[in-house]
């Protein structure tokens, strides 16, 4: 009997593998047909065995499953009930084999699709997070997940998580590059949505860095033939606008001209015009030149090529979407025109765009188009023709959903009123335009003197920042006329909701000229405001702490912008930590206004993310992060200061340059000069020292008069903005006492206040008090009487040799001070002395470098991200280059790029030095620190030394180009002469008694 049972089951077995094995095969044939989107031959297959016995139960409810999703495809995919069923089946099976599981991912993908074009984004995502949370998840096909991640990535990009969507987006890619390698369509297409993805976070190196990776793959894959789907063209479109915006004009012009070369080589026939492709392509390869010729200030070449896209007979307009192409050029070529005002101009493409718009309905261009045109007419004083076509502009402003557009258009009403000296209409106006915005928002009813920043917080824009400071900036032109205290109230309060708006806008990561100039108006009118009102010291406190929060968060964020790192590991790490810091910021404002729970795994998980990352930087790193702008206290600056020191924190404004006092127990704020004075005295004054003019004596006394009337102090510490940066204030001259500053004061500098406190508070200690110098030899063998260009330098040598054997350091000198032996010094000594060329380019700070032996470069953004603990780094050769004056950002970002490595003081010059007259002020100074001066006091007796000795040279040029910045601190313990003779004399009186008592 037990013979016949074991014989009866291999016989069932037997069959059972028979009947999964047709299974087998229909579904391999199904999947076939799939392939082909053959919904109709694949449904066949599966009906053709779905009722016969060669196939088992669970196999037929399955087949019965995926006959409804069959048909769900074959109709018009509307029905999306009935692949509930389907989905409610499939999820209720405890241990799903890998096809059930393929079937699953398949229909709730569909679904998903369908929610998404139906019902909403966020309903899509939720429904997808359904298959993404199965246990068996990876027990799909491999092209399934990666489309199905990549779909999850698209999701959270659409709902504004765009940081879930970057990981998704990169899970999705690693699959892809396995399975098909790294030059594939579907690569580049997930490269090309992840630049997009980038740019929603503002994180524009990464955005720019993907649509290149993007541009590579397409352009290798349709090396020898026409993309179908012109991916290119759209690729080098995004490029040359990323770059455009970046300021980096030499890259958007080598993609324009490989965007032309495209639409040249493909569109040459009349029939190739005809493609379906060819409208999109042509749009954006006129917006493209465009904007490129705009960028250039080529109007003429801007407007040919708007013409030619005019009169192109291949661009019919047969939807919608289609005319805005057009009128966006002539938006931004108007937008261009206004700037140059050439109004008319301006207005006749304005009316083309306008005839367009209203042809197709484009209602957003009938408001901004409109708005344009009351712009031209505010401009050119037809006040009552600008505010008929706000009127006109909001009139066609019907957005059912709350934004900016509405609440702007009512303000630029309100600005005409207060020109034409309407004031009580304008501040009304301004009064129940703020009211409403709060009420249309949030459902509250508040009166604007009761506004806070908490009913507000979340309008984190450009736009609503520039609504609430331009308010606030009507109603303090308001006080200054009636001089009414509730006016200015209010205008102080509308300056700091938008200084705090601005603050969380730069959170993101987000960094742009235009942001710059809001920001200055900003700051400027918070400190009016702060001149009329009678601060308590408490006041002056808050409001030092708010403009300090925002202002130096502005210089970090320009900063980290424009560096490029170069990709070693701590670069690497340096950049994710300020990704993950954007993230956190976006997840801790997303719990908080959505009102939902804290997500607080997630936030705990990114916390320790960074907390990982950051033990992996320099010590310097980690000591400035721990004193981030959200814990900067003035008072704790305040502490600091030494009784014999003066702190100055100058704010280069758009109007007014104002000056903050810091000293240990008191704190002032003044307003010096008016910027576009001071500024024409600081340009005139430098030009002419590095000139060797007497004429520059004159300059210095008026400047004198503007910088140092409160500069009484033994100790300076200058914390410079703008074209400050380029000034030596030791150089200013006080023609009362026929003295130069730097001659009755010692003067430092520091980058911000944050940082000062850092330099301060630093305790860092490099047990490391070994020198090296280095000084190479280079290609032009002139002798340069002034360290310029890359001529050699006689005199750097011999200063690097004695500075070496005064501290009896290491010295390479010709070939040996080479940047391979640079880096493999580093952090084996404690000071470090470069007697070499240093090019600083104010465009591109990511050209500024240290020369090495060869002409071997060492960009300063290699320097960011190394751990280099030094005690000081010395540039005894500088080169400022010929640059565009900008904000004094070329010159500091060494000094930056050298802190945040760990440099804790850097040395360096602000203009082309002389050769000989520069050794011996260095060798002065050297032997100052090495008697147990200070840096600033060895680098201000090194000075004054040498104008005392050199009095045929006493002129700034030779002796005020170098500057400390930094900790300031003796580098040695100087020798105690007095306490040695005080030792002596003890002695030598104890021997006298000593011998009296013999005798």
């Amino acid at each position: 009997m037990k013979r016949f049972l074991i014989l009866l089951f291999l016989l069932l077995g037997l069959f059972s593998f028979s009947q999964t094995k047709s299974f087998k095969v229909a579904l391999n044939k199904a999947y076939d047909f799939e392939v082909d989107e053959n919904f109709v031959e694949a449904k066949n297959v599966f009906k053709s065995i779905k009722d016969g016995n060669e196939i088992n139960a669970s196999e037929k409810k399955f087949i019965n499953n995926y006959i409804i999703f069959y048909d769900y495809l074959l109709l018009d995919r509307s029905d999306v009930k009935s692949i509930d069923n389907v989905i409610k089946n499939l999820l209720s099976i405890e241990k799903r084999k890998y096809y059930e599981t393929e079937l699953l991912l398949n229909v709730i993908t569909s679904k998903y699709h369908f929610l998404a074009s139906n019902v909403g984004w966020k309903e899509a995502l939720i429904t997808a997070e359904v298959g993404y949370s199965l246990k068996d998840f990876k027990q799909a096909k491999q092209e399934t997940l990666t489309d199905y991640l990549y779909d999850l990535g698209y999701l959270y990009d659409k709902v504004g998580n765009s940081f879930e969507g970057i990981k998704f987006y990169k899970k999705s890619l690693n699959l892809y590059i396995k399975k098909y390698g790294e030059v594939n369509n579907e690569v580049a297409l997930n490269y090309n949505n992840l630049a997009y993805a980038y740019t929603n976070v503002y994180n524009q190196k990464n955005t720019i860095a993907y649509y290149e990776k993007a541009a590579k793959i397409w352009e290798t894959l349709n090396k020898n033939s026409n993309d179908n789907k012109d991916y290119l063209v759209r690729v080098y479109h995004n490029l040359i606008f990323q770059y455009i915006n970046y300021g980096d004009l030499e890259k958007a012009q080598l993609k324009l001209s490989k965007l032309n070369n495209y639409i040249k080589k493909k569109y040459q026939t009349d029939v190739s015009k005809s493609e379906n492709t060819y409208f999109l392509s042509f749009s954006d390869y006129s917006l493209s030149n465009i904007r490129m010729s705009l960028a250039l200030n080529k109007q003429k070449e801007a407007l040919q090529f708007l013409k030619v896209f005019e009169e192109n007979q291949f661009l019919p307009y047969k939807k919608n979407i289609h005319s805005k192409y057009l009128i966006q050029c002539y938006e931004e070529v108007a937008d261009f025109l206004i700037e140059k005002k050439e109004y008319e101009t301006a207005f006749n493409l304005i009316k083309k765009g306008l005839s367009l718009a209203d042809k197709y309905d484009q209602k957003q261009y009938l408001v901004t188009l409109n708005s344009k045109i009351a712009t031209i007419y505010k401009f050119q004083n037809k006040n009552d023709l600008a505010l008929k076509f706000y009127e006109v502009a909001q009139n066609n402003n019907n957005n059912t959903y709350f934004n900016s557009t509405k609440y702007t258009l009512e303000f630029l009403k309100s600005e005409i009123f207060f020109e034409t000296n309407q004031t009580d209409k304008a501040v009304l106006n301004i009064k129940n335009n703020i009211e409403q915005l709060l009420f249309d928002y949030a459902q509250k009813k508040k009166t604007i003197d009761k506004l806070k920043f908490s009913d507000v917080k979340e309008l984190v824009s450009t736009e609503f920042i520039n609504l609430f400071y331009k308010s606030g900036k009507i109603y303090f032109q308001n006080y200054k006329k009636f001089k009414n205290k509730n006016d200015l109230q209010i205008a102080d309060n509308l300056y700091n909701i938008s200084n705090k708006l601005f603050r969380e806008y730069y959170l993101k990561g987000e960094y742009n000229e235009e942001l710059s100039k809001f920001h200055s108006e900003i700051i400027e009118g918070l400190l009016e405001i702060s001149l009329e009102k009678k601060l308590t010291f408490q006041d002056k406190i808050d409001l030092i702490n708010e403009i300090e929060k925002s202002a130096s968060q502005h210089l970090a964020q320009e900063f980290f912008k424009k560096i490029t790192t170069n990709n070693n590991e701590s670069n690497v790490n340096l950049e994710k930590i300020k990704e993950l810091k954007n993230e956190l910021n976006f997840y801790k404002n997303q719990s908080n206004s959505s009102g939902e729970k804290l997500n607080k795994n997630k936030i705990i998980e990114i916390e320790n993310s960074i907390a990982s990352l950051i033990k992996k930087t320099s010590r310097t790193y980690q000591d400035i992060d721990k004193n981030s702008l959200d814990n900067f206290d003035i008072v704790n600056v305040q502490k600091v200061v030494d009784k014999d020191e003066l702190v100055i924190k100058y704010y280069t404004l758009k109007n007014y340059v104002f000056a903050l006092y810091i000293s240990s127990n008191h704190i002032d704020i003044q307003k010096i000069a008016t910027t576009h004075h001071l500024k024409k005295e600081v340009m005139l004054f430098l030009q002419q020292t590095k000139k060797i003019s007497q004429e520059s004596f004159p300059v210095s006394k008026n400047l004198s008069m503007s910088l140092m009337k409160d500069l009484n102090a033994k100790k300076l510490t200058i914390i410079a903005d703008g074209f400050l940066n380029y000034l030596p204030f030791e150089m200013l001259y006080d023609a009362a006492n026929q003295q130069y500053l730097v001659q009755k004061s010692r003067v430092s500098y520091n980058y911000t206040l944050p940082f000062y406190l850092f330099n301060k508070q630093n305790n860092i200690t490099v047990n490391n008090d070994k020198l090296i110098a280095f000084a190479p030899n280079y290609d032009i063998k002139t002798i340069a009487t002034v360290r310029s260009g890359l001529s050699d330098l006689e005199h750097a040598r011999k200063e690097a040799n004695l500075i070496s054997k005064l501290f009896n350091g290491t010295s390479y000198i010709n070939e040996k001070a080479s940047k391979a032996n640079f880096f493999k010094t580093i952090n084996q000594f404690g000071f470090y002395h470069f007697a070499m060329h240093s090019l600083v380019d104010e465009n591109n700070i990511n050209e500024s470098c240290l020369v090495f032996s060869n002409n071997e470069k060492l960009y300063f953004s290699e320097l960011y991200g190394l751990n280099f603990s030094s005690k000081m780094v010395v540039l005894s050769a500088c080169d400022t280059g010929n640059g565009n004056l900008k904000s004094g950002e070329g010159i500091m970002s060494l000094s930056r790029a050298l802190t945040y490595s760990g440099v804790q003081s850097s040395v360096f010059s602000l203009w082309q030095v002389p050769d000989k007259e520069t050794s011996e002020i260095m060798i002065s100074f050297y032997e100052n620190l090495k008697d147990g001066q200070s840096k600033d006091e060895a680098l201000a007796n090194a000075k004054r030394d040498f104008i005392e000795n050199n009095p045929m040279k006493n002129h700034p040029f030779y002796w005020a180009g170098f500057v400390v910045n930094g900790d300031v601190s003796p580098i040695l313990e100087g020798t105690n002469w007095w306490l040695y003779i005080g030792i002596g004399l003890a002695m030598a009186l104890l021997i006298f008694l000593f011998r009296k008592k013999l005798f």
